[in-house]
């Protein structure tokens, strides 16, 4: 993306507006920011590399129309190379051996302060900054984009050229490798083989082998921003067992994608696409495995149910209790969504924008056999089995 850096100095500087107008309305000098996520979306996707300790993290003041970046001397120079160089931040340094927590101090000290995580006096701006965060910008889509091909290319060559009785971590590794290769962090990565999934949906990895079938699945992050997209293979004809629970799994995620337009209902479109996947006679899977959230610089931005939205971390259930009412939830222009499809042994699971001219999917099949499904007149295109 040949123009990356300008349009991420503009991001910059109209997210830097918005936060002073926040700070206007809390009645607040300055504004810290030291949750990760936020320091990524600030900045336009630049992220510390392998700081071990949460307290060594970079983080930025805002202050009128100043900018600083707060940093380690271990951490500084790169960051001013690779990510910040032109953006317009100064500096304000603490060496690695004193640590981060004098500098915050004597920052904040005799000031009214806001911070997005909990600090000392400081007034809670945390979930005012989750909401200025979750629409993303044309530039941020197009860069989401570039990311949904890249996961998705890496997948599938994965799936074409794993072989029969490889490992699972065998598998996962050889995707971490095309994922790293492609410039891509992976979060996660996920192999079941031979129907593993149907006893675990978030089934890691392990020394199982590969026999008949695999279902691969992966979280990605590039420049702040995440993706996530699973692909499903089988050794020779798949048996109708898992057949009919990949056709269910690519039903569901096609209700939920025709359903997510802008100002739709997700909690409504969910709760039609359960009862598409009840009929089929899979009544309780959805049950099993989260089918749906929002995403963009957090995996998770927002959970969602059929029963209503919330923010990670959930609220506790009594067992025997109703699932708790979340509130209720409007598709916006510029949220990411992931849906994933969880059925039985299959998964089918893909990331997608929320747009006005309807939905787009950003990890869409490349080279991949598709089962194209007509929903309220749309046609839907989504990931079959590729048989091998």
């Amino acid at each position: 993306m040949n123009d990356i850096n300008s349009d991420r100095a503009d991001d910059v500087g109209a997210r830097q507006e918005r936060l002073l107008a926040l700070l206007r309305e809390l009645e607040r000098d300055g504004l810290l920011i030291l949750d990760p996520v936020n320091f990524a979306w600030f900045t336009g996707g630049a992220t510390a590399k392998g700081v071990l300790d949460p307290a060594d993290h970079p983080a930025i003041y805002l202050q009128n129309s100043q900018r600083w970046l707060l940093c380690s001397n271990v951490d500084t120079q790169r960051l001013f190379d690779e990510d910040l160089d032109s953006l317009g931040f100064q500096l304000k340094e603490w060496p690695w051996h004193w640590g981060r927590s004098q500098l915050l101090a004597d920052l904040c000290h005799g000031k009214k302060v806001a911070s997005d995580l909990p600090y000392a006096e400081c007034a809670a701006a945390g979930e005012q900054v989750r909401g200025l965060r979750r629409a993303l910008n044309a530039s941020e889509q197009a860069r989401l984009l570039e990311i949904g091909r890249a996961a998705g290319h890496a997948l599938e060559a994965t799936c074409r050229n794993l072989e029969r009785g490889e490992s699972e971590e065998e598998i996962v590794g050889q995707l971490a490798h095309r994922l790293v290769h492609h410039g891509l962090e992976p979060l996660t990565i996920q192999a079941a083989a031979d129907g593993r999934m149907r006893g675990y949906r978030r089934p890691g990895a392990t020394t199982a082998k590969i026999e008949r079938t695999c279902v691969i699945q992966t979280t990605a992050r590039k420049w702040g921003l995440h993706v996530t997209a699973s692909r499903a293979v089988s050794f020779g004809p798949p048996d109708d067992e898992f057949r009919k629970a990949m056709d269910a799994a690519c039903r569901l995620t096609a209700v939920q994608i025709a359903g997510s337009t802008v100002g739709a209902d997700p909690a409504f479109t969910m709760r039609v696409a359960q009862q598409i996947i009840e009929s089929a006679g899979f009544e309780h899977e959805w049950r099993l495995a989260p089918v749906g959230w929002v995403t963009g610089y957090a995996p998770i931005e927002l959970s969602l149910a059929p029963q209503g939205s919330h923010h990670p971390p959930v609220r506790i259930q009594t067992a025997g209790q109703a699932p708790p009412e979340g509130p209720a939830v409007s598709l916006e222009a510029g949220w990411a969504l992931t849906w994933q499809g969880s059925v039985g042994a299959a998964a089918c699971a893909d990331t997608m924008l929320v747009a006005e001219s309807g939905p787009q999917v950003v990890t869409p099949a490349e080279l991949w056999p598709l089962k194209r499904i007509r929903v309220s007149g749309m046609l839907v295109e989504r990931p079959n089995i590729l048989v091998r």
